[in-house]
């Protein structure tokens, strides 16, 4: 069995600065007090990579926010949708088309979420 164990003292790569995680522990209080009473609220949210979902609050965790969102079950041309089938209802081998998926999103990420 391979052990990772060198014996030789391990170099520190990156460590955070402590007053950078006592504001990001600060942050994570504030998204939860915030978002808690929206909980199956639609909402628009934007992430700091300017990505925009729109969806409704299925849940939190310390890390993470969950929202439902619709996926879109119409064939886009040139884009594979593995959601999508053409004859929806017919069984096996083909299941019936899945309309709304759980997207986890990192907090820490989030720039602004609105109600919609």
């Amino acid at each position: 069995m391979p052990t990772y164990n060198t014996g030789q003292p391990s170099t520190v790569i990156y460590q955070a600065d402590p007053a950078v995680v006592q504001h990001l522990h600060g942050v994570r209080e504030s998204l939860h007090h915030s978002c808690k009473p929206y909980l199956n609220h639609k909402v628009k949210v934007q992430t700091i990579d300017g990505m925009m979902h729109e969806g409704i609050i299925a849940g939190m965790d310390s890390k993470h926010m969950y929202l439902m969102i619709t996926v879109n079950t119409e064939p886009a041309r040139g884009f594979y949708n593995p959601y999508y089938h053409p004859y929806p209802g017919t069984g096996y081998p083909f299941p019936a088309p899945i309309n709304n998926a759980i997207l986890p999103l990192v907090l820490f990420e989030l720039l602004a979420i609105s109600l919609v």
